[in-house]
């Protein structure tokens, strides 16, 4: 896996992001934007369980949160 060197995400973060949208089953992977997408996925991730809680958040569903604009059922 290759990520840039100044990603914001940790190689786990970015692990992350990269099987939802490969288990999204498209075959895909959005470059455009990805950058907007890590920061927010970062910010998001640097966040207490209550605080996502609060949010409507789950640590597990970041990542179909911070794509739900182009996939906005998730991982079926």
């Amino acid at each position: 896996m290759l990520r840039p060197a100044n990603s914001l995400l940790s190689p786990a973060q970015s692990l992350q992001l990269d099987w939802f949208l490969v288990q999204t089953g498209l075959g895909c992977n959005p470059s455009v934007g990805r950058p907007a997408r890590e920061a927010e996925f970062a910010r998001l991730s640097a966040l207490p369980d209550g605080a996502l809680r609060s949010m409507g958040l789950s640590r597990h569903g970041l990542a179909a949160h911070v794509y739900r604009d182009l996939f906005p059922k998730g991982v079926q």
